[in-house]
């Protein structure tokens, strides 16, 4: 009787354990569209296999830069698929115009690029910085990579630069403090072709493993962890000012808030901002407000990731206007993924709204919706 007992009460907390993950990674919410009507299509010219992971928009001239890709290899982390196209492209985006432009590359000295996250710095040049993987001797390598917007020629990217380090596992993002100073997001600490089990761990167990860099250059690059144990550190972003930085944790289902401290470049937690998904990429507005794109299944997200074509993904965008002194959001967009699936940046731009995907080619354009 005793052990009849014991195995029920076991059998009852299983049970319960599956029933709070299932519900905290989405797979029994409902999804009542929103917003989509006032939403189309747009893929850039020979960009039929290309999808936007993130952007990064000049709000003096209303342009949006991003790195397209397919992305097919992201699942497995195998680029020398014969099936992947050895380089991804770059691409501006005119967004009063609603048109495409393809960047030219000069000097990029690498065989491979697949870009992820982005980030434009506006100094005394424009330098776009970029999470880029690629492969050396059959090996692939997470990077930084650096181009300057040519003044002379917007339609050229200049490589300047390439950061490699120990501490990088799966760089995602990048935000650019100035020309020799950048955060960025390690999402995993195990890499799928590195232990496949162990990713798989610190996936679904939301293991808080991954982490926060800070890279400077005086003479050569150092990095070092400037936050750790974050569960899937992924999207990052700042105030317009650089004094609040924002972090995303995706498997947290929240943005945690940093206080910057100028002197060194630490980090002070001040505290979170809440989402009901999981949150991807970050971006802010010229208001100083958070517009967070992310996926309300993960179950579903992970179905599409590895195969676009078979499985449809929702997509959620939410904006904090007030996100400094205020945790409330409001949402712009809820779909099923009919248009798009699986949302992961989201940006505005005076009336418009543009999101991004994991996998599937183009960017929605959405107007009127704020």
């Amino acid at each position: 009787m005793l052990k009849s007992i014991v195995l029920l009460s076991c059998l009852v907390l299983i049970l319960a354990f599956i029933g709070k993950y299932m519900i905290d990674f989405g797979v029994f919410r409902h999804i009542e569209t929103k917003g989509l009507d006032k939403c189309r299509l747009i893929v850039a010219p020979d960009g039929d296999d290309l999808a936007f992971e993130d952007f990064a928009i000049d709000y003096q001239k209303g342009i949006a830069y991003m790195g397209g890709d397919d992305r097919r290899w992201f699942h497995t982390f195998n680029l020398l698929n014969q099936n992947i196209k050895k380089q991804g492209k770059f691409f501006s985006f005119d967004i009063e115009s609603e048109t495409f432009k393809q960047l030219n590359l000069i000097n990029y000295p690498y065989e491979h690029l697949h870009p992820l996250g982005i980030d434009l710095l506006i100094g005394r040049k424009k330098q776009l910085f970029i999470t880029n993987y690629r492969v050396d001797n059959e090996e692939i390598i997470g990077a930084v990579d650096i181009f300057e917007i040519d003044s002379s020629n917007e339609n050229q990217l200049i490589w300047i630069d390439s950061v490699v380090h120990p501490l990088f596992t799966v760089p995602d993002d990048v935000l650019a403090i100035d020309d020799k100073t950048f955060y960025v997001t390690n999402i995993y600490r195990h890499r799928k072709d590195k232990s496949n089990l162990m990713h798989t761990i610190e996936v679904f167990s939301k293991r808080p493993w991954s982490n926060l860099l800070l890279c400077s250059k005086t003479n050569e690059w150092q990095c070092s962890i400037v936050v750790d144990s974050i569960a899937l550190a992924n999207g990052i972003g700042c105030s317009f000012d650089f004094k609040t930085i924002y972090v995303a944790a995706t498997a947290e289902k929240r943005i945690r808030v940093y206080e910057r401290h100028y002197e060194n470049n630490s980090l002070t937690y001040i505290r979170s901002l809440y989402v009901p998904f999981l949150v991807d990429n970050i971006i802010l507005n010229e208001h100083d407000q958070i517009i967070v794109a992310g996926h309300p299944n993960a179950l579903l997200y992970v179905l599409h990731a590895n195969n676009r074509l078979q499985h449809r993904a929702p997509s959620e965008v939410v904006i904090f206007l007030d996100p400094r002194s205020n945790s409330t959001f409001e949402n712009l967009l809820l779909t099923n993924g009919e248009l798009l699936s699986a949302s992961t940046v989201g940006g505005t731009y005076k009336q418009k709204l543009l999101v991004g995907g994991f996998a599937d080619p183009g960017i929605l354009l959405c107007q009127d919706l704020m």
